[in-house]
């Protein structure tokens, strides 16, 4: 039986795959999750390696420019923000699950601080995709019962976002990726310090152990794949 009213806790791409595939089933679908604009921060490699991956049909507000496989992320997130929502995905920024409990007539969900809707609701299907977004500041959403949980091994990782004058002080980089508007991103596995004065933003994250999970068309299929996870389970 397909949910027909579904409820996606996590704002990443895993999300947004997820989202996707449930909207062609013809489902309601929300997204919720803690940030003010989903995609913010950042906390991702700007890799996208095939574009023609991705079914959505996306653009940025620059023609979804990038350079070789460098791409910036947030923009690829922006631009999906407002795809999903003009298919009808209701997006619920600055949202909080306090509790998710399974009973006869679904899902009872109490949400908080969202602006759209808040308090006690009843959804078919809740889908826990919170393992691809980490918010190191945000309180935890609170989810007991789920219809099922996107599962993936994680390690601390540090991305920096330099000039590209300085791509030799960071040779030694796991990836590298050279943006369209001139900075490079430099990301190592681990924890990772740099005394560079030409670094203009460090990002400390969490990230899949495989590295094929970094790029943006690959989780975005894997989000894809969780929803048909979710309809062989409910067969």
């Amino acid at each position: 039986m397909i949910p027909i009213r579904v409820l996606i806790v996590g704002a990443g791409l895993i999300a947004y795959g997820c989202a996707y595939s449930a909207l062609k089933e013809g489902c309601s679908v929300f997204i919720a999750d803690h940030t003010t604009e989903f995609g913010l921060p950042n906390v991702w490699p700007s890799l996208l390696k095939n574009k023609e991956n991705i079914p959505l049909n996306f653009e940025t507000e620059r023609g979804f420019e990038g350079k070789g496989e460098g791409y910036r992320h947030e923009w690829i997130m922006k631009s999906m923000n407002i795809q999903l929502a003009k298919q009808g995905v209701i997006l619920l920024s600055k949202a909080r699950i306090v509790s998710s409990e399974k009973s006869l007539d679904g899902f009872n969900v109490h949400l908080k601080g969202a602006s759209q809707i808040e308090g006690d609701q009843v959804f078919d299907a809740v889908v826990d995709t919170t393992k691809d977004t980490w918010i190191p500041w945000a309180k935890q959403h609170c989810l007991t019962d789920v219809s099922i949980r996107y599962n993936v091994q994680c390690e601390s990782a540090t991305g920096f976002l330099h000039l590209d004058t300085e791509v030799d002080h960071f040779s030694d980089t796991q990836l590298q990726l050279e943006r369209y508007d001139g900075l490079i991103e430099s990301w190592y596995s681990g924890e990772k310090e740099s005394t560079n004065t030409k670094i203009l933003e460090i990002m400390p994250t969490n990230l899949p152990i495989d590295q094929d999970m970094w790029s943006c068309d690959q989780r975005f299929l894997n989000g894809m794949n969780l929803w048909e996870e979710l309809m062989e389970m409910n067969e």
